[in-house]
């Protein structure tokens, strides 16, 4: 699981063990970064980025953050969540993110569907970013968290 500035750190086109469950969840200024690009031109076609983002890094899952998270890899279908917020724009709330998905991956059991695990993790992130939007306004991280601890 991979997120924010180690995203940096990841070596494009580099060895990547082919039994590892690989995960990063970039948002698209962080993948533009990577793809050496601008952010309009990933939000312009989304699943091309996040296919190009798997391919350069071994085809790994990505998680692209934002309105309507995608959720793929270099091959096979791109699954749009629909749950969440602007809100999860905040700061802190992508780690709040990558450590629920490595929560959940640290199960051996979720491993075996990694894609189905991927969904839903995002899902219940912005599932419980909306049910703190319609309790109140003006939510933190740690409320995300209290709020994805509940479920």
């Amino acid at each position: 699981m991979v997120d924010a500035s180690a995203l940096d750190w990841l070596p494009l086109n580099g060895y990547i063990p082919p039994d590892a469950t690989r995960v990063i969840t970039p948002h698209p200024g962080e993948a533009a970064r990577l793809l050496q690009t601008s952010v309009q031109q990933v939000q312009s076609n989304r699943p091309k980025a996040l296919r190009e983002l798997s391919r350069r890094l071994g085809n790994c899952q990505v998680v692209l953050k934002g309105h309507q998270t995608l959720i793929g890899g270099s091959a096979g279908e791109v699954f749009v969540n629909p749950s969440g917020n602007p809100h999860l724009a905040q700061g802190g709330s992508g780690d709040v993110l990558a450590g629920y998905l490595g929560g959940l991956f640290a199960q051996p059991a979720l491993q075996a569907d990694p894609l189905r695990t991927l969904r839903y993790g995002v899902w219940q992130h912005g599932a419980a970013a909306d049910r703190l939007n319609d309790q109140r306004q003006g939510w933190t991280v740690e409320d995300l968290v209290a709020e994805l601890g509940r479920r």
